[in-house]
Order: C-alpha cells, then sequence, then structure tokens
C-alpha cells in the first residue's frame, strides 16, 4: 500500500494546540534563539504510530500573522541620507511594489474594494509558510483528570472518547516538532512582544491562533479577563427584524398592536404609569438602546488590538458563556424541536459565530446593524460556561429579558413568533452542545498554564444546576460546580506544580462566592420581640467599618449573608479553601456582576445550607469573607499582597444585569510588575 492510498483512508486532526489553548513558547530579548520545539496533540483513526508519522511528515506548516500597521511602517520608513542612499532607494521600491502585490491578492481574497485599502491598517495578514521537521511521534495514553500523568497537559482525557467529539477517531498521538523562524518574523518580534502561527495540519485543518512566540520575562506583563459575551447569530439578526417591523402594517394598526402588547405582557395588571413608560419606549430609536453582544464583542477586539500594537497586552482569559445557546435560531422551526437535534453539526452552531468573530471571517449573511470587525491579534484562553450546555434558545419576554439588551416591550412582541421558545427546553442541557467547541476551539475541560512564576488554572465549572432549586426560583441559578475528580486535579497540582512564592491564578465560570447584591433578612431579638430588619451588601463594606473604627469582626458578611447563592454548587467548600491557601486572586462570572471579596483564616467558622429545600445539611465554610472595591482601594503590589487573596467576579462583556444593560461591556485588566499582582481594575468598553 502507498502513501497516497494510506491518506486516501486515514484522518487526523490536531487538536492542541488550538485557537482556545495555544501554545506559548519564549524567546530571548535580544532574539539569538531562532530554533523551536514544541508538541503537538493528534487524533486519529490511524492506528499503527509508524504509519501515523509517514502520513503526516510532510503536512505540518506554521503561517505567521502580521498586522498591517507594522508592514506599513516597515515599507515607507524613511532612508537616512549617506553612501549607499540611493541602493537603498532603489531596494525599498522593490520592497514596496512586492508588498502591494500581496495587498491587492489580500484584498481579493476577501471581496474587499479597492477604495478599502485604507481600511486594511488594522487588519492581520498571513506571511510564507515556515517549514517544520518531525523530531518524533509516540503513542499518547488516555489518563483521567485526577490522574498524576494528565499534568503534563497533553494527555487527552477520556470524555473526547466517550462523546465521540471526532467521530470515530479513538488514536492518540504526541509529535515532537522542530521549527526556525525566518528573518521577516525576526524582524517583526523586534518590534512586537510576541507573534502568532496558525497551524496548518493534515486534512486541510486549521488551528488558528494556536502557536504563540513570546519576548515575554512573565515578570512584567498584562493580561485580560473577559465573561459571558453571549455570541449569537440571532443577536445580529434582531436589529434588521426590527427595523423591518417598523415599516410593516403591525405598526400602522397601533390601536390592534397595543391590545397585543398589553395582552402578551399582562400590562392590564400594572399601574397607569408603568403602562404608558412601557409603551412610550417605543419613541425612542433603536440605535441607541439596542444591546447587541456580538458588537460588543467586535468593539471589544478592537480595543485589544490597539493594546496589542502598544505592547499593553499578551493575552486573554475567556470564562464562559462565550454562546447564548448553541443552536443556530436561523435553522427550520421543525429542525430545532427535532430529538436529534443534538447531532447538529458544528456549522449550524453559534460556535461559529464564536470563531467567525474572532477571525473577523465574512459570513453569509448581510445582517443590518452590525459594526465593522477585526480580527484579534491576541491569544486566548477559554473554558466553558452554563450557557455554552444548552442547546435551544430562549424566548426575549420571559421575566422582561428583553431589558437586558435594551429593547422594549413593543419590539420584544415583534420578535416573538420568530423567536419563542419552549421553557423546557430553553434550560436543556447536553454535552452535544459543546461539541463544536472542542472539536475547533480548545479540547479541553480543565488545564493550566505556567508562565515563568506564575500558574494559571483554568477550571470547567459546568452546566446548570438543578440541585439547589432556591437558586433557580430567585433568578440566580448556580452552576454543577467542580467533581471530585477536579478537586484531586487541583490536589496534585498543589503537591506536584505549586511552589512557595507563586502567584496562583484561578479562572473559571461559575462564582465560588455569591450573595446576589440584595436585600436579605436577619432576624434580631430584642425586648419589644422579635422584627426583622433589612440589610444590603454595600453596608457591610470594610473600609466603612474601618472609618467608623468599629472592629473588623463587624465587617464580615458570612453569616449574614447566604454566600452561596447562585455560584458552584458542588464541592463548594473545598473550592474555598484551595482559593484562600493557595490563590492570590481568583477570576469568575456567571452573575453579570461586579462583586469583589476578601479571603482571611478564621477559627470562628460560619456555615451555609448545601442546597435547599433537598438538603439541610450545613457545610463549613473555611474562610472569613469581607466585601469592599478592593480593585479601586488596592493598586500596588504591597497592598495587594498583604490584603489578599481576592474572589472576584468580572461584569458580563455581552450582556448587563436584569434591569441594569447599562453594565454591559465590562472586563478586568490584570498587572503583573515586578513578578508580583499590581493591579486587577475593572474597565468598561464604553465608560
Amino acid at each position: 500500500m502507498n502513501e497516497s492510498e494510506i491518506d486516501e483512508k486515514g484522518k487526523s486532526i490536531i487538536i492542541n494546540p488550538n485557537l482556545g489553548r495555544p501554545s506559548i513558547l519564549s524567546i530571548d530579548r535580544k532574539l539569538k534563539n531562532k530554533e523551536f520545539e514544541t508538541i503537538l496533540l493528534f487524533i486519529s483513526d490511524i492506528a499503527d504510530a509508524d504509519t501515523f508519522g509517514k502520513i503526516i511528515g510532510k503536512n505540518i506548516s506554521l503561517i505567521p500573522l502580521f498586522d498591517y500597521k507594522w508592514s506599513y511602517k516597515l515599507i515607507f520608513k524613511k532612508e537616512k541620507k549617506g553612501l549607499f542612499s540611493k541602493w537603498r532607494e532603489k531596494r525599498f521600491r522593490k520592497k514596496r511594489k512586492k508588498f502591494l502585490e500581496d495587498k491587492i491578492k489580500f484584498i481579493d481574497e476577501h471581496d474587499l474594494s479597492y477604495e478599502g485599502v485604507k481600511t486594511l491598517k488594522s487588519r492581520l495578514h498571513r506571511g510564507e509558510p515556515i517549514k517544520t521537521t518531525i523530531i518524533k511521534v509516540e503513542n499518547s495514553s488516555i489518563s483521567h483528570i485526577h490522574d498524576i500523568s494528565s499534568l503534563n497537559g497533553l494527555n487527552p482525557q477520556d470524555f473526547l472518547i466517550k462523546n465521540q467529539v471526532f467521530g470515530d477517531m479513538r488514536n492518540f498521538y504526541n509529535v515532537n516538532l522542530k521549527f526556525t523562524l525566518n528573518k521577516k518574523v525576526l524582524n517583526f518580534l523586534k518590534q512586537r512582544n510576541f507573534i502568532m502561527f496558525d497551524l496548518y495540519g493534515p486534512n486541510e485543518r486549521i488551528n488558528y491562533h494556536s502557536i504563540v512566540v513570546s519576548k515575554q520575562k512573565w515578570e512584567d506583563f498584562t493580561f485580560v479577563h473577559a465573561t459571558d459575551l453571549h455570541l449569537a447569530e440571532r443577536n445580529d439578526r434582531i436589529y434588521g427584524i426590527i427595523k423591518k417591523w417598523a415599516k410593516s402594517s403591525v405598526k400602522s394598526s397601533a390601536e390592534d398592536f397595543f391590545k397585543t402588547v398589553t395582552k402578551k405582557l399582562k400590562l392590564g395588571k400594572r399601574k397607569k404609569d408603568e403602562k404608558e413608560e412601557i409603551l412610550s419606549d417605543i419613541k425612542i430609536p433603536l440605535r441607541k438602546r439596542l444591546i447587541n453582544p456580538n458588537n460588543q464583542f467586535r468593539q471589544f477586539i478592537k480595543l485589544m488590538n490597539r493594546k496589542v500594537l502598544k505592547n499593553e497586552l499578551d493575552f486573554i482569559v475567556m470564562t464562559g458563556d462565550l454562546v447564548d445557546f448553541t443552536i443556530l435560531s436561523r435553522l427550520a422551526k421543525k429542525v430545532r424541536k427535532l430529538k436529534d437535534t443534538f447531532l447538529f453539526k458544528y456549522e449550524d452552531s453559534n460556535w461559529q459565530v464564536f470563531k467567525n468573530c474572532v477571525l473577523n471571517l465574512p459570513t453569509n449573511h448581510d445582517y443590518k446593524g452590525i459594526i465593522r470587525g477585526e480580527e484579534l491579534n491576541c491569544p486566548i484562553f477559554t473554558t466553558l460556561g452554563n450557557h455554552d450546555y444548552r442547546p435551544f434558545h430562549y424566548d426575549l419576554t420571559w421575566a422582561e429579558m428583553y431589558k437586558k439588551i435594551g429593547l422594549n416591550a413593543s419590539e420584544a412582541i415583534a420578535l416573538n413568533e420568530m423567536f419563542s421558545a419552549s421553557p423546557i427546553t430553553a434550560i436543556t442541557k447536553t454535552i452535544s452542545a459543546v461539541k463544536g467547541y472542542l472539536s475547533d476551539i480548545n479540547s479541553f475541560y480543565d488545564f493550566y498554564l505556567k508562565f515563568g512564576n506564575n500558574l494559571f488554572i483554568i477550571l470547567n465549572s459546568g452546566a446548570d444546576s438543578f440541585k439547589n432549586v432556591r437558586d433557580l426560583i430567585t433568578g440566580h441559578p448556580s452552576v454543577t460546580g467542580i467533581s471530585t475528580k477536579q478537586v484531586k486535579y487541583l490536589e496534585n497540582l498543589v503537591n506536584n506544580v505549586i511552589q512557595k512564592g507563586m502567584n496562583i491564578f484561578l479562572l473559571l465560570h461559575g462564582p465560588p462566592l455569591n450573595t446576589g447584591g440584595k436585600s436579605l433578612k436577619i432576624n434580631l431579638f430584642k425586648k419589644e420581640g422579635k422584627r426583622i430588619i433589612k440589610k444590603r451588601l454595600s453596608e457591610f463594606k470594610e473600609s466603612l467599618f474601618r472609618q467608623l473604627e468599629k472592629p473588623l469582626s463587624s465587617a464580615r458578611i458570612d453569616g449574614i449573608f447566604n454566600m452561596k447563592l447562585g455560584c458552584v454548587s458542588s464541592n463548594w467548600e473545598k473550592l474555598i479553601k484551595f482559593c484562600k491557601d493557595c490563590c492570590i486572586l481568583t477570576l469568575a462570572g456567571h452573575t453579570h456582576d461586579s462583586l469583589e471579596f476578601r479571603l482571611e483564616d478564621t477559627e470562628d467558622k460560619s456555615s451555609v445550607y448545601d442546597a435547599p429545600p433537598f438538603k439541610l445539611k450545613k457545610i463549613e465554610n473555611p474562610a472569613a469573607i469581607y466585601y469592599d472595591e478592593y480593585s479601586e482601594m488596592y493598586t500596588n503590589a504591597k497592598d495587594i499582597q498583604n490584603n489578599g487573596p481576592f474572589v472576584v467576579q468580572t461584569p458580563a462583556l455581552g450582556l448587563g444585569r436584569y434591569g441594569h444593560p447599562e453594565t454591559a461591556g465590562g472586563y478586568r485588566e490584570i498587572i503583573i510588575k515586578n513578578g508580583k499582582l499590581a493591579s486587577f481594575k475593572l474597565h468598561y468598553l464604553k465608560r
């Protein structure tokens, strides 16, 4: 059997590194080291390692990504006059001609008009392929996350096989790869802190942004935490649908229309002033109100790209709810309701929307109200959130969720017929929903990254949890939490990887701590009898008690507030202990809110209920918990080190809180200086 015959029968895919879990390689500041080695993880239907090695031997290459700002500077920079000035000028004419030819080719490939050349400054373009050499190919055994062997980060977990994420392929291989940087890449690194590469593998598979060569020593660097993007193709359709509806006969027949709105939203039971307020919102222009999470992400990418061009950003971590739901809402209703829809393809999912936004790939639909995008010029690391496990969309009229994106009641009704949903299917969760994520974005649930003296642990906190019905009913749905295997994984990290003096960052979707930020009832007994007093979280700010010179113990919020409201369900107390004992900063999302907590050791333990009403067993809380706006209070490494550790929530990038759409667009910028955490301030896109 010759090689071509084998190739026709065999299929192999590089599953690591990938877009959501790139490999970052270090290069010295003087760029003396030009040769690099890295390990690729393959999955294949080829059972023999020798046969596999022969097939993929010449099918792997790296494509460097350059930005046009650097390219323009290189071509059009002014040369000093001197003895060889004429020769230099002639040389640059040739370079300029070659560059313009490449640029025109780029324009043709992306269906851009020649008038659009000026807009290419912010775009990335691909360079010439860099050839690779395979040093070694060996089988990679399947291991579980709680096994010590999984700590090397490259052993696949059994869920890829169990859930047939890659079809019938079940053979794993580690491939040691060698490559040498060319002169153009080295020149680029003279001005930039890092360069990204697309990884071209066999079967015409491209792992975008998956190899990164960085000059960082990881003593002074910056990363950004973003969460709750809630991307969906539906988001891009809403503006056009409503604008079309506004011109339709439905709007012209105002009397019938208002009757429909009143009936659907049960306005008849509301006060007159509230009715008028809801109906008067129709007059405010949609473009001033609508919050499109996809546009939020596109705007975020532009902002991050500007930071990259100034060498002010090294990577981004995105902690879940990357998509709002999985199956595209434009698919026929009959298809979306079928039970076998769980077998839907990646092309029919919002995972493709996420990838298209990151790469700024063109779509086949001309939706109105979409802002111009850019390809993200920065490596990202991702994990899953509870919405990522949901295959079906939800109805925007439920619980007035349309307010989260700035719509009014009438517009929600206009969308209802097209985007109506069943309450049961809307909260359905299935592993099939994340197959597109595991196959095309990041094939690992849990992993860690070690950059210098900094360890980043990224955990999957799971799908929606129905274990705690109380949280679900009160509008604060909890997530599954961490499993016993994940607890063992953390223990293995403590015993084998974590060293004294390390900066440990834990990133996950579901928050370890949450109070909901609402008033809670506290029962107090006095001489006159029992009375109920309402307290708000804002009244327990640690700085306020310090100003009033009250004892610090009075500012503790555990024991007064339910610290387990709408957060991780399983192994809650073990996670809190890990955050207290090991981490300097824990970053989470899920609540779309900004809450910041500080942990301390204590002998006076408080407790919380495990999962009422089904479990009334109390769990001991291993930490004293305080609340304040710590990211604003502590803005230097010394104060952060002396007062930590901190557990914080970052507001959603895509959607605001209920009743507060203006809180959308949040992200945190984390700065490390001289090897210490120096800042974790909160920022907003439009503030």
